[in-house]
């Protein structure tokens, strides 16, 4: 998330302490060559807290292992080369049980490309039916 400008006051009130949920599909929006899993994972911490977040943060990541270390920084769910719905459909599983265990207001942020678009109903019902933050980040 590093030189991904986040906006103007992005956790306004109680978003800034709440609990936060980053479901980052790896293979859409890569780790940089430059960097490794746990440096990334850490440096997307250092950011919201720069940013003003003060509360708790989970980082679960999906993609093929490529010998990804995120250490104890990121929950890491690894999934053969082409297995794009598998992937997909186990990020949503996990961002309705994260959801069913986060008490409003929560910050809840997905990372990656343009199938984002497909999560759209599931992550909108949370926002009606939950007071939730959602920040969409995109390569």
């Amino acid at each position: 998330m590093s030189g991904y400008p986040l906006p103007l006051n992005p956790f306004p009130g109680f978003f800034a302490v709440a609990r936060t949920g980053i479901f980052w599909d790896i293979d859409q929006f890569k780790i940089d060559a430059q960097s490794n899993a746990y440096s990334t994972a850490q440096n997307i911490r250092r950011t919201l807290s720069v940013a003003g977040h003060l509360g708790k943060v989970e980082i679960m990541a999906y993609g093929v292992d490529d010998g990804h270390d995120f250490k104890e920084e990121a929950k890491f769910t690894s999934f053969p080369a082409g297995a794009d719905t598998d992937r997909h459909t186990k990020m949503l599983e996990d961002i309705r049980v994260w959801s069913s265990n986060s008490p409003s207001p929560s910050n809840l942020f997905l990372i990656m490309g343009d199938s984002a678009v497909d999560f759209k109903p599931v992550i909108e019902s949370l926002v009606s039916s939950r007071h939730y933050k959602i920040h969409y980040v995109k390569p």
